[in-house]
């Protein structure tokens, strides 16, 4: 089973960019650029996009490091990422 990194509660989020930071950290990149995350501030409260490539990464740990909880992993069979 694959694991999907979702963003159950986006309302919750307060910007921090931790989740940004992590999944650099396991790319080995520095910086914000090229980002499998986005974080958008739109009109007071924030905006999450996700890259479906998120999902080759540790999502757990990416889930973890959210000190607001906005992400939720779950669990994917093969044949519903096909449809």
């Amino acid at each position: 089973m694959s694991k999907i990194l979702k963003a159950k509660y986006p309302k919750k989020c307060i910007g921090c960019e931790l989740c940004v930071a992590e999944a650099q950290r396991q790319l080995g990149r520095v910086g914000p650029e090229g980002s499998l995350i986005r974080i958008f501030r739109e009109y007071g409260t924030f905006s999450i996009v996700l890259d479906p490539q998120v999902n080759e990464l540790d999502v757990g740990a990416i889930k973890d490091i959210c000190p607001s909880g906005v992400y939720e992993v779950s669990d994917v069979e093969r044949h519903e990422l096909l449809e």
